[in-house]
C-alpha cells in the first residue's frame, strides 16, 4: 500500500511539473512587437491630424506634398495649426469669395503661388531639429530662398518659457504649441502663427540682443530704408553692450550724426561671410571701413575685424554671421563703428 501511494505521488508530482513547465514556456513567449518608432512621414502625419487640415490643403494646392513626404529627406517642419492660418487670413482680409468653404485659393490668388511657396518653405529646415536641441539662441537656414542671391533665409529659434520661440515670437514670428511630433523623415513642431518672411529690420527686431540698434534705427527714421524690398544690403549690427558702453556719446549725437553713424554700418550690396575680403569698403554713409579677414591654411574663416575711421576695431561675431533676410544679410559685431562726424 505504501509502495502504491509512492507510485501515485510520483505520478502526481511529474504531472504538476509538466504543467508548470508548460506554463513557464507560455510566459516566455513574447507578443509580436509593434513598430519601435514612427510609421508615417510628415505628409501622412499632417494629413492624419485635424489641426493641420488647412496646412495640408495649401500644401496640396502648391504641389509641395511630395517634398514633405520624401522618405529620403530629414526635415523639420514648423507647422501652423488651423487657428494660425485663420488668423493670417483674417489679418490679410481674405474672404471665401467663391463660397467653397476655403480661403486657401483666395490666398494664392491674392499673393501669387510663388510667394505662398516661399512662405511655406520658410517653415521647413533641411535637417531634423528636435526641441531638445534648441538649448540656446540659434539661427538655422530654411528651405526658402526668397533673398537677393537666392541664399537660404535664416530663422531664429530659442528656448522661451518652457517652449520654443521662433523669430522672437515677434509680429512675423511664432511660438511652438506642441513639439516633437516625430515622423519617418523628420519632425513636426506645431506653431501658433504663420511665419512672415523677414527683412533686415525684422531680423534685428526678433533678436533681443539687438534691441538698442533697433531703437536707434527707429529714432533715426531709417526703418523704411533698411526694409526696402528692392535692396540688397549688408548690415554690421552692434550688440546691445556695444551701444550701452558708449551711451553718453550716443546721447550727444544730433539726429543727422546718428543717421551717419548707423549708415556707416551698412554696405550697399549683399556680402556674405564667405565673400568678405580684406580691404577698404565704402559704406552707405560715404566713408570707408577697413575689413581684415583671417583665414587659416584650410581656407576656414577664423576671424574678421573692422576698423573704423577713428581707428577703433570691432570683431565680427563669427557664430552670428550670414543672418539672411529678404533684402540682405546681417553680421553681428561687438563694437559700434564711428565715422568722422
Amino acid at each position: 500500500m505504501i509502495k502504491l501511494m509512492s507510485k501515485y505521488s510520483f505520478l502526481i508530482f511529474l504531472s504538476a511539473t509538466l504543467i508548470m513547465t508548460s506554463c513557464d514556456d507560455d510566459d516566455d513567449e513574447e507578443p509580436n512587437p509593434g513598430p519601435s518608432g514612427p510609421t508615417q512621414n510628415i505628409a501622412e502625419l499632417a494629413s492624419a491630424s485635424p489641426q493641420f487640415s488647412i496646412l495640408v490643403e495649401i500644401l496640396n494646392a502648391t504641389n509641395l506634398v511630395d517634398a514633405v513626404a520624401d522618405e529620403n529627406a530629414s526635415l523639420t517642419v514648423f507647422a501652423p495649426n488651423n487657428d494660425a492660418f485663420n488668423a493670417f487670413f483674417d489679418a490679410e482680409n481674405l474672404t471665401d469669395d467663391n463660397n467653397n468653404g476655403s480661403r486657401v485659393d483666395d490666398a494664392i490668388a491674392a499673393f501669387g503661388e510663388q510667394d505662398i511657396i516661399d512662405v511655406l518653405l520658410y517653415h521647413v529646415l533641411g535637417s531634423e531639429v528636435p526641441a531638445s536641441a534648441i538649448a540656446e539662441q540659434i539661427y538655422q537656414p530654411t528651405l526658402s530662398t526668397a533673398s537677393p542671391n537666392a541664399d537660404a533665409l535664416s530663422i531664429l529659434v530659442e528656448p522661451a518659457g518652457g517652449t520654443v520661440a521662433i523669430n522672437g515670437a515677434s509680429d512675423k514670428g511664432a511660438t511652438v504649441a506642441a513639439a516633437d511630433i516625430f515622423a519617418t523623415n523628420g519632425v513636426i513642431h506645431e506653431i501658433d502663427a504663420v511665419l512672415g518672411l523677414p527683412n533686415l529690420v525684422d531680423h534685428a527686431i526678433a533678436n533681443s540682443a539687438l534691441s538698442e540698434l533697433v531703437g536707434n534705427v527707429v529714432d533715426a527714421m531709417l526703418v523704411d530704408a533698411l526694409s526696402n524690398p528692392d535692396a540688397a544690403l549688408t548690415v554690421f549690427a552692434p550688440v546691445n553692450d556695444a551701444f550701452t558702453s558708449i551711451q553718453s556719446t550716443v546721447d550727444e549725437l544730433s539726429e543727422a550724426q546718428l543717421v551717419s553713424v548707423l549708415q556707416y554700418h551698412v554696405l550697399g550690396s549683399q556680402v556674405r561671410s564667405g565673400a568678405l575680403s580684406s580691404g577698404n569698403q565704402t559704406t552707405l554713409e560715404g566713408q570707408e571701413i577697413t575689413i581684415d579677414v583671417i583665414v587659416n591654411a584650410s581656407d576656414n574663416l577664423t576671424g574678421v575685424t573692422i576698423t573704423d575711421a577713428s581707428g577703433g576695431v570691432s570683431n565680427v561675431v563669427l557664430s552670428l554671421t550670414d543672418i539672411q533676410g529678404t533684402n540682405g544679410v546681417v553680421h553681428v559685431i561687438d563694437r559700434v563703428l564711428i565715422p568722422v562726424l
